[in-house]
């Protein structure tokens, strides 16, 4: 199994990667870097024959900001918003060509509404705190109904910006990224009605493993959906640990995962990708990689 490794956990210290390269076989570029960070990995890669597999959006040198932007703004009702964040996503498929990278992953657009998100992180919390209970299952109740009310005008918006981007990058896959809340896109119909309505060989499905996880643990979306309808699309996977506070992007092995049976469901042909934040020790991270490469 090859494995691919995101710069998240570099958290824009391009020294960190010195660490880690040793034990993988490729690169993600994550969305947290500046310019300086982007240009020296860059000439990283190339040095230390180390392809990149994938980018994730927004990245690359023309990125000033170290915090990372995912676009947030891509199905915005702002016009001038939805254009500037489609506009970084282009610039970020620009440096991918030029890296020779597969895959430009993206986060496809959120329901703008306030109400929608403060309940469903309410929900979460509560669910975590106290467990299930009948005015828990209310509210849940409430978000899925007010998210279904609200979602068509933003899928057919990130359609349009879908298209554009497969239209104007032939030769780059872009991956539309299974999400961590209910109120972004897309949900498993969703993404179905994307694939049935934009037919172009280089649009792709990207899955999170913690992402799943949690949707499911928080009771919205089971996580065998993901898998089973989308499976056939799967371009690659961001693969991480969740605690019992659902809280992501754990080194594998250090949560509560069962990874050798999750995996199992995946192609090898799929770009491996281990996504960890940057809070964890090196020492944790290898025994993560090491883990994930014992299953092969």
């Amino acid at each position: 199994m090859k494995i691919s490794f995101s710069t998240a956990w570099v958290n824009n210290d391009i020294s960190r990667l010195d660490e880690v390269l040793p034990y993988i076989d490729a690169l993600e570029v994550g969305a947290i870097g500046d310019e300086a960070f982007y240009t020296y990995l860059e000439n990283l890669a190339a040095r230390k024959n180390k392809p990149v597999t994938s980018i994730h959006a927004v990245s690359g040198p023309h990125k000033k900001e170290k915090n990372p932007d995912h676009s947030p703004h891509f199905t915005s009702p702002d016009r001038c918003l939805r254009e500037s964040a489609l506009e970084k996503i282009f610039l970020t498929a620009r440096w991918a060509k030029k890296l020779g990278a597969k895959a430009v992953i993206l986060h496809a657009g959120m329901i703008e509404d306030k109400t929608l998100r403060e309940n469903f992180l309410i929900y979460k919390e509560r669910l975590i705190q106290e467990g299930e209970s009948d005015d828990l299952r209310k509210i849940k109740r409430e978000i899925i109904e007010t998210r279904k009310k609200l979602s068509r005008d933003y899928l057919e918006t990130t359609l349009a910006g879908l298209r554009k981007l497969c239209a104007s990058f032939p030769e780059i896959t872009f991956c539309i990224e299974t999400r961590l809340h209910f109120f972004e896109i897309p949900l498993p119909e969703e993404a179905h009605y994307i694939f049935e309505k934009l037919r172009v060989p280089n649009l792709g499905y990207w899955h999170d493993l913690g992402h799943t996880f949690i949707l499911s643990k928080l009771g919205f979306v089971p996580m065998e959906e993901w898998q089973n309808r989308f499976y056939n699309r799967c371009v690659g996977l961001h693969i991480h640990d969740v605690d019992r506070n659902l809280e992501d992007h754990y080194p594998p092995g250090f949560g509560m995962l069962d990874f050798p049976e999750i995996l199992n469901k995946f192609s090898r042909q799929s770009l491996f990708t281990i996504e960890i934040n940057s809070k964890h020790s090196i020492d944790t991270v290898l025994k993560g990689v090491e883990y994930i490469r014992k299953m092969d």
